[in-house]
C-alpha cells in the first residue's frame, strides 16, 4: 500500500502542481517515488478536464498533484475513479456534507462543485491532480453553469483548513488504494456507485446526457435525450 502525501513538497506558488509533479518523477538525481505529493497556495496555470482553467485566490484552494508509479494505462480508469472516491471521502470527513462523484471527474455537494480532478498520464507517469474548493465566497464568472461552483466554507458555514484537507485527501487515496490492491476494482466500482450523482447532466464531446449508473470497468451508462441508454467511456 502506498503512504500518498509523502515525500511532500510544496509551493508558495507555480504554474501547475501538475507540471511540477511530473518534472519531479522525471528528476534524473533524485525522482519522487509512487504516493510523493506537490501542493501549492497558487497556480497560474492550473487546469481541469478539457483544457479549462482552473483559477482561484492565494491559499484558497486545495491544489493537490499526487505521483503514481508504475502506471499501466489499462489502470487509469480505474485510478481516476479511486481519487474521486477518496476525495469524496475527505470533503465528507468531520462534515454531514454528502458529496457525490459525476462521473468522471467532478465532486459535487448540493448539485455544486465543489471540486475536479485531471489524472494525466505520459511516459509510465501518472498524475493524480485535485482541486478542492476549501475557502472560496465567491466565483466571478461562473454565471451560467450547469453545476454551479461551491466551497467547503459556503457548504459548511465554516471556515476551512487546507492543510486538514490536504491530509484528509492522502488518508484516503493510502485507503482506497489499499482497498483496490487487496480486492481489485468491485469494491472501488460499488462505492462509487453509492456515491454518484444519479441524473447529472454529462457531456462527451457536444453529446449531452443524463447520468444513470456505472459499468463493472468504470464506463458511464447514461440516458440520451431520444430516451435511449448508452455506455460512455472515459476515452470517447
Amino acid at each position: 500500500m502506498t503512504t500518498f502525501g509523502t515525500p511532500h513538497r510544496h509551493l508558495p506558488s507555480c504554474g501547475s502542481t501538475n507540471d511540477v509533479a511530473r518534472d519531479w518523477a522525471r528528476d534524473a538525481d533524485q525522482p519522487a517515488p509512487t504516493g510523493a505529493l506537490v501542493t501549492s497556495d497558487f497556480q497560474t496555470q492550473g487546469r481541469g478536464q478539457r483544457g479549462r482553467e482552473w483559477s482561484a485566490g492565494v491559499g484558497e484552494s486545495a491544489l493537490l498533484s499526487y505521483i503514481y508509479l508504475p502506471a499501466p494505462t489499462s489502470e487509469i480508469r480505474e485510478l481516476g475513479l479511486l481519487t474521486a472516491l477518496a476525495v469524496a471521502d475527505a470533503l465528507a470527513l468531520g462534515t454531514s456534507l454528502q458529496p457525490q462523484i459525476k462521473w468522471p471527474n467532478d465532486i459535487l455537494l448540493d448539485n455544486h462543485k465543489a471540486a475536479g480532478i485531471l489524472v494525466e498520464a505520459a511516459d509510465g507517469v501518472v498524475i493524480l491532480g485535485i482541486g478542492v474548493n476549501v475557502n472560496q465566497e465567491h466565483f466571478p464568472g461562473s454565471e451560467g453553469f450547469v453545476y454551479p461552483p461551491t466551497s467547503l466554507r459556503l457548504a459548511t458555514g465554516q471556515p476551512q483548513q487546507v492543510a486538514l484537507i490536504c491530509t484528509a485527501v492522502s488518508q484516503a487515496l493510502s485507503r482506497w488504494e489499499g482497498v483496490w490492491l487487496n480486492g481489485g476494482f468491485l469494491p472501488i466500482i460499488e462505492e462509487c456507485r453509492r456515491r454518484l450523482a444519479f441524473g447529472a447532466r454529462v457531456r462527451r464531446g457536444s453529446e449531452h446526457a443524463a447520468l444513470t449508473g456505472l459499468t463493472g470497468d468504470g464506463f458511464a451508462e447514461v440516458r440520451l435525450p431520444d430516451g435511449t441508454f448508452a455506455v460512455w467511456s472515459t476515452v470517447d
